[in-house]
């Protein structure tokens, strides 16, 4: 699809040279919207931050349903994970997760939860 996305402004100019002027015109101006709409939903497309994987999880927020000898239970995207944390965490606590850590989800409580 990208391919075909650069080939558009080439298409047009090669149109300069087997039509006339006025529909040439007529047929390029066309092409060269879509292009810039291509262009922009591809840019868009690209920038959009990562969502699967360990990478999708970092900085989500999580909630506490239970504090463990170790650390806590968070529920993150209706999962259960462990979760380990600097600070005091009760049951109800929001945090937000920092990074991954041996299949543990080291997480900070976050500034706007309660207690």
């Amino acid at each position: 699809m990208c391919h075909f996305l650069f080939l558009l402004p080439f298409i047009a100019l090669l149109l300069f040279f087997l039509l006339p002027a006025g529909q040439a015109t007529f047929i390029s101006v066309p092409l060269f919207l879509v292009f810039v709409w291509l262009a922009w939903v591809t840019w868009k497309d690209m920038r959009r931050p990562v969502s699967t994987g360990i990478e999708g999880l970092m900085g989500e927020k999580a909630q506490v349903v239970a504090k463990t000898r170790d650390g806590a239970k968070v529920s993150l995207r209706s999962e259960l994970w462990d979760a380990v944390s600097d600070d005091e965490l009760t049951m109800g606590d929001t945090v937000r997760v920092t990074r991954f850590e041996r299949m543990k989800l080291v997480v900070r409580k976050d500034v706007n939860s309660r207690g």
